[in-house]
């Protein structure tokens, strides 16, 4: 057999090609790796700030679809409790709660009383019950105190 050189170079250039692939693909993984933690410690960074900032949202409230009816008392106004399960006024029930952000790291005074109590009766014959006055929420059988207050007067 004769040598033929183009042959040795060709496969020469075959592996840099291969190898210079294989580094290209390498540093885009790395880059987008790190370009992904990035982002994920930003979003937790926003998150965070927002919440010690505006307050935590309430976690596990019924969905509206699981919701048969619900009962309202306001004992400071009327001894009546209120049973709504129209829809639009579950709906409406279920919407009120999103105001009631907690403040993570507020003093809890438990002395206090609710001023008011909204009882969510579900489809699967179970309840869920939140309570709150103008400094303080009680859900899922924890005390917390209400960041934004001044919201619950205007409620």
């Amino acid at each position: 057999m004769k040598y033929n050189g183009d042959d040795n170079k060709s496969g020469f250039w075959e592996q840099e090609k291969s190898r210079l692939e294989d580094k290209l693909v390498n540093k885009i993984f790395k880059c987008l790796i790190r370009f992904l933690i990035e982002v994920i410690v930003m979003t937790v960074l926003i998150v965070g700030i927002n919440i010690f900032m505006n307050g935590m949202y309430l976690w596990g409230l019924p969905r509206i679809n699981d919701i048969q009816s619900v009962n309202i008392t306001y004992p400071s106004v009327t001894d009546d409790v209120k049973e709504i399960s129209s829809r639009e006024d579950i709906e409406l029930a279920l919407k009120l709660t999103g105001f009631l952000k907690y403040d993570l790291f507020g003093e809890v005074n438990s002395e206090e009383e609710p001023a008011i109590t909204i009882t969510y009766f579900l489809k699967d014959g179970t309840s869920k019950t939140i309570s709150a006055n103008n400094t303080t929420v009680w859900w899922n059988n924890k005390i917390h105190v209400i960041k934004d207050k001044e919201m619950f007067s205007k409620f």
